[in-house]
C-alpha cells in the first residue's frame, strides 16, 4: 500500500504543477485578453486535458487504496456462522 500513497502523494505534486501552469497562463492571457494567442489556447486546452487525466488516476488510485483498507479490514474479521 505504501507504493499506492506515494503514487498519490506524486499526483498530488504534479496536480499542483499544471494548476500553477495553468493560473499563469490564464493570468497572461487575462492581462491581455485581446493579445491571446492559438497557441496559448492551445497550450491552456492541453493543460486542461493533462489536470483531468491527472485527476482521473489520482481518483483511481484513491479508490484502490481505500479497497485494499476494506480488504484487509474485513479479512481479518472472524466469520461466524449463526
Amino acid at each position: 500500500m505504501g507504493e499506492e500513497h506515494a503514487l498519490m502523494s506524486d499526483l498530488s505534486a504534479l496536480i499542483e504543477h499544471l494548476c500553477a501552469k495553468r493560473a499563469d497562463l490564464v493570468r497572461t492571457m487575462a492581462a491581455s485578453p485581446r493579445q491571446v494567442s492559438d497557441e496559448q489556447i492551445r497550450n491552456l486546452a492541453a493543460l486542461q486535458t493533462a489536470f483531468l487525466a491527472v485527476e482521473a488516476e489520482m481518483r483511481r488510485a484513491e479508490r484502490e487504496v481505500l479497497h485494499e483498507e476494506v480488504q484487509e479490514r474485513t479479512s481479518s474479521i472472524p466469520y461466524q456462522n449463526a
